[in-house]
């Protein structure tokens, strides 16, 4: 599994996804692709192990919880329309 970031909307596993949603977890063979594509924003990462991996809380929060909390932050969520692009552009915008 890898870790990739797009530059543009790209369909993967039949769904269009895009930029906003944050970092994407795809499998090798999908990154490779997209890659190839030119649809990344940098190279692809590899997914950390389970150990490395912190909790951070999210995936336990309600779609409510998760707006407020991104009204708290500041995180934009224009386009976001499902809780796990939700979780990915809260976790994106940490991240920077």
């Amino acid at each position: 599994m890898k870790i990739v970031d797009l530059i543009g909307p790209a369909v993967i596993a039949g769904a269009v996804r895009y930029p906003v949603e944050g970092p994407l977890t795809v499998t090798d063979k999908e990154a490779e692709q997209l890659q190839e594509s030119r649809r990344l924003d940098g190279e692809p990462e590899d997914m950390p192990e389970e150990g490395e991996l912190e909790d951070d809380g999210l995936d336990a929060l309600k779609v409510e919880e998760l707006k407020s909390l991104a009204g708290d932050e500041g995180v934009d969520f224009t386009g976001v329309t499902t809780k796990a692009a939700m979780i990915a552009a809260i976790r994106a915008a940490r991240a920077d």
